[in-house]
């Protein structure tokens, strides 16, 4: 009887501890307290190993509309977020570093971008890549990007015009994926996850600041456009920091980096990037300049859609893999520059087999450009190849991260023009003179 009593006294006085330590907040955090990272710079260091750059959210100067100088809009004259440098042996001695000289604690729980320079990626980062994933503050939806700069100084031009946020600001530019076809989407879990997997490789967008000051400094001297054999530049022959373009935002985002293992080891420029996610399956929509099959100095512009995945077969002969892949594209007329009436009944078979022909050449070009230059899948073409085995052990043994780079490629396109727009029939303007091309 007595131990009965005496259990029950102990079991109330646990039931009591426990509720008072499930309810207090020992180790809270006021959110006034801390430093929201939304940026991490990563670059090889002068003094020490690394060079770690951070850029944090000022809030006091996004509630009130801040953002004056390089920040733009809003008449507080501040900018909403600050950046700060310094050199260190590891990343998170450079976190400690910080903290010691930042009056409110840094926090990584709301980082958009992990920013590495071109320079590390080359040498490799693992170790650095590491040090992010083990750690509970990153998010695993971090955008990775490979900046052909260092990465301080595209942080730095990194400065929102139309948004107060800077942390949205770096939200809507790499959702430019969805409606440009320029710049992947990768997030720091699917780029760790490919470093390490056996079936895909990873990649990164490219960043970079841009280069002109002024429109009378325009040149082609680094579009990739004369390497592909075009007679002048589209829109996606550039890498980051080479678009022709001037602006307030010198920051700017275009292109793929190419990874091996957790090595970078070459890049797609934007139009090869939309071919990649065009067979990968992640291409969404994009407008799209085609040479008019009739009047090659014009154009025709299409809203191309992907909205079925590709078709990808994948057989081996002595570890040779034959790649078959078909491309499903739908897409609307937006321009017909020559005024040519491709929307009468069998003119429109001409225009669509003339983009078939297009896209058919450069996924091919970029496939072969990925598999035998730089050998790595970043297609995830091996994740197609892995259910040729019977065991997790005969796929082992195959590595086809090594045999991808002796692939050979069959590409076929089947596009289908929807939609003429608003226009059902094109003709030429008439001047006094008659019509008029």
């Amino acid at each position: 009887m007595r131990t009965s009593f005496l259990y029950r006294i102990l079991l109330i006085a646990l039931t009591v501890t426990f509720c008072l330590m499930l309810s207090g907040c020992y180790d809270a955090r006021e959110t006034d307290d801390l430093a929201y990272v939304i940026a991490i710079g990563l670059d090889k260091g002068k003094t020490n190993a690394l060079r770690l750059t951070l850029q944090y959210a000022v809030p006091k100067n996004i509630g009130s509309g801040g953002g004056g100088g390089q920040g733009g809009g809003g008449g507080g004259g501040e900018n909403p977020s600050s950046i700060t440098t310094v050199e260190t042996p590891t990343l998170w001695s450079g976190l400690n570093m910080v903290n010691n000289y930042t009056s409110r604690q840094v926090n990584m729980a709301h980082v958009k971008a992990l920013v590495i320079s071109e320079e590390l990626a080359r040498e490799g980062i693992e170790r650095y890549l590491h040090a992010v994933i083990r750690s509970r503050e990153f998010r695993p939806s971090t955008h990775v990007v490979v900046s052909t700069r260092p990465a301080h100084e595209y942080i730095e031009a990194a400065q929102p015009i139309l948004e107060l946020n800077p942390a949205k600001y770096y939200e809507l530019a790499f959702r430019s994926s969805d409606y440009t076809g320029f710049i992947p989407r990768i997030n720091l879990h699917d780029f760790y996850f490919n470093t390490e997997s056996l079936h895909q490789q990873g990649y990164a967008i490219i960043s970079c600041v841009n280069q002109y000051e002024d429109v009378n400094e325009f040149n082609l001297n680094r579009s990739t456009f004369k390497e592909k054999g075009h007679k002048g530049p589209f829109e996606g022959d550039f890498y980051a920091g080479d678009v022709t373009r001037v602006g307030d935002v010198k920051a700017e985002v275009i292109g793929t980096a190419v990874f091996d293992g957790a090595k970078m080891v070459g890049k797609l420029d934007g139009e090869e990037t939309s071919y990649f996610l065009m067979s990968a399956g992640q291409f969404v929509h994009a407008y799209w300049s085609f040479p008019d099959p009739r009047v090659p100095d014009r154009f025709v512009i299409l809203d191309v859609r992907q909205n079925r995945k590709p078709k990808i077969n994948i057989t081996l002969a002595n570890d040779r893999p034959f790649i078959t892949l078909r491309l499903n594209l739908e897409a609307d007329i937006l321009s017909i520059q020559s005024g040519e009436n491709y929307e009468a009944p069998g003119q429109l078979d001409i225009l669509e087999a003339h983009a078939e022909e297009i896209l058919k050449k450069g996924t091919l070009r970029t496939l072969n450009k990925t598999a035998h230059q730089y050998r790595s899948d970043i297609f995830g073409f091996g994740r197609h190849a892995r259910y040729m085995f019977l065991t997790w052990k005969q796929w082992e043994e195959l590595n086809w991260k090594e045999i991808f780079q002796n692939s050979e490629f069959s590409v076929s396109v089947d596009l289908n023009i929807r939609r003429p727009g608003l226009m059902i029939r094109s003709s030429p303007a008439v001047s006094s003179q008659g019509k008029t091309q």
